[in-house]
């Protein structure tokens, strides 16, 4: 289970300064949530984030940056840190940022780049555990042998072109995606 506390004071400021640390993020969010938070994220260095503990992994530092960025759907700031990341994280935060854009068919050109990322199995059981709305998505999840983040990306698709059951189901994926995302690059940047 996510949990702010978990992480530094600031970046948890950073996750319970909107929405206390539970905000399902729109599949495709029109703007930025602007304000004080994100205007100190866009100020904040990759050091402060991690109230000076030592940090093993930039590459996985910027990752928490990247990730940041998308919580608060500020695109292109995530976009323009992802962009950099050659890592597997690098590219899955980076598909999901397109995906979000929504840039579907860019965002599968990254997921291509992400290759079988080791959270995709987890992710796929922690989705199967949601208590999701519909019973299409999670006989869809089953029956495939792995995650597929190009089926996902293609049910979002279908979601935001107005299919609302499906689009809230998919958002609580999302969300779980983003945990997932967020932790593993979190741990990552400070065990290197």
């Amino acid at each position: 289970m996510f949990d702010v506390a978990s992480y530094s004071l600031t970046v948890g400021e950073f996750l319970h300064g909107l929405e206390e640390g539970c905000r399902r993020m729109p599949l495709a969010p029109t703007r930025p949530v602007e304000g004080k938070g994100l205007a100190a994220l866009r100020r904040v260095t990759v050091d402060e984030l991690f109230d000076g503990a030592r940090v093993a992994s930039r590459e996985f530092a910027q990752c928490v940056r990247s990730a940041l960025f998308l919580y608060y759907s500020a695109l292109d700031d995530s976009h323009r840190i992802s962009q950099d990341i050659g890592s597997p994280s690098g590219s899955f935060l980076h598909g999901i940022m397109h995906r979000q854009e929504p840039d579907y068919s860019n965002a599968k050109y990254w997921f291509r780049r992400v290759g079988s990322h080791e959270l995709f199995p987890t992710l796929r059981e922690d989705a199967l555990r949601l208590p999701l709305k519909s019973e299409v998505l999670p006989a869809a999840i089953r029956s495939a042998p792995k995650w597929d983040p190009f089926w996902f990306v293609d049910q979002v698709e279908r979601a935001v072109a107005g299919d609302d059951l499906l689009a809230a189901d998919l958002i609580e994926i999302q969300r779980l995606e983003w945990d997932l995302l967020f932790d593993y690059s979190y741990r990552r940047a400070l065990s290197g």
